[in-house]
């Protein structure tokens, strides 16, 4: 295979993603409706990135819906009475507040767990401060030309 035929495959890849197309063509209100729910064929993507002829139903339900004048709540009312609490993408009530915040305290958590960790042991692996150990009188002085200071000249006294 040329190298011109590894590249062209991975930018023939990247040049056919955008080709799908944002199924809700910039509007706010079906972005926000689109990302709401999933698709209820595999009940994995939610419709705004899911591609199937189900989801592709899904789409043109919540715009007729909304040409109809329907409101987001009752859109919401309606799949919910034909699929379950299952069609939403972020359960509502305390299952969507737990799915929000646990991972964000979990973080948290995780984070002052390794500052502990890492503060003890940067505590233990620091050396501990030896005291200074003195040096003989004579040592220090006979290093230097001229007379010593009176206190050493005494302690060499007390020493000799």
């Amino acid at each position: 295979m040329h190298r011109r035929g590894v590249f062209s495959i991975p930018l023939a890849a990247l040049a056919a993603g955008p080709l799908r197309g944002d199924p809700s063509n910039g509007d706010p209100r079906l972005s926000h409706l689109f990302s709401s729910f999933v698709a209820p064929c595999c009940w994995r993507e939610n419709l705004l990135t899911h591609q199937s002829p189900k989801a592709d139903e899904l789409r043109s339900d919540i715009r007729r819906r909304i040409a109809l004048g329907h409101t987001d709540s009752q859109i919401k009312q309606a799949l919910l009475t034909q699929y379950s609490r299952r069609v939403l993408a972020t359960p509502d009530g305390s299952a969507g507040r737990w799915l929000t915040w646990t991972p964000v305290a979990a973080s948290a958590a995780g984070l002052a767990a390794l500052g502990l960790i890492l503060n003890r042991l940067r505590a233990a692996s620091s050396p501990s401060p030896s005291p200074a150990l003195p040096l003989p009188p004579d040592c220090e002085w006979d290093l230097w030309d001229g007379p010593p200071p009176p206190a050493v000249a005494q302690e060499k006294q007390k020493h000799a």
